[in-house]
This record gives C-alpha cells, structure tokens and sequence, in this order.
C-alpha cells in the first residue's frame, strides 16, 4: 500500500443552499493499494481552486493533483491526491516486483 495526501472536500452539498456555501477543504492521508487502482489522471480544478486561495494552507502554487480511481468490490472510489499524473504513476509502479513460478 502506498501513502499519498488527499484533498478532502468537507463543502456542505445541501441542494437548497447550494449557491450560498463555501467551499471547504482540508488535507488528509489516504493509502491506496496499487493493484486495485483503475486510472490516474490530473484533476486541473484544483489547480484553479489552489490558485483562489480556496485549498488548505501548505500547499504551494506549483503544486499539481492527481485522481486516483480505486476499484472496491462492487464499486469505485476517486481520491484527489497531491502530486503529479506522472509522480503518482511511478509510485504506484515502484513495487511492482512480482514473483514468477519456475
């Protein structure tokens, strides 16, 4: 399993005051298990909610993100994840050892 830092959205999705809330983010850890990830691909809103001061505090403006796509059984799960498409991929990709029958 590999440690990444996820951005979590806390924004309150209430239908009715959809216009009106703010958005809220904040930073956590997520482990993902390389061999259930489906895609990697780059999450560019984030690159301009950064950019809004919308994003926690820490994060630098040349920061860039990353969707993670995680099979689970029966379903899926996306994490946004600090890091590049290609940062992302080569860690998901460096324990890639497998262990052949002879």
């Amino acid at each position: 399993m590999i440690r990444f830092i996820e951005i979590i959205n806390e924004t309150n999705f209430n239908p009715r005051m959809e216009r009106t809330s703010t958005p809220r983010f904040r930073l956590g850890e997520v482990w993902v298990n390389e061999q259930h990830v489906v895609s990697v691909r780059e999450a560019p809103g984030y690159k301009s909610l950064l950019r809004e001061g919308l994003l926690p505090s820490g994060l630098e403006q040349a920061h860039s993100f990353a969707s993670i796509v995680v099979n689970e059984g029966g379903s899926t799960q996306t994490h946004v994840v600090v890091g590049s498409t290609q940062h992302v991929a080569t860690q998901l990709s460096r324990n890639n050892n497998q262990l052949l029958k002879g």
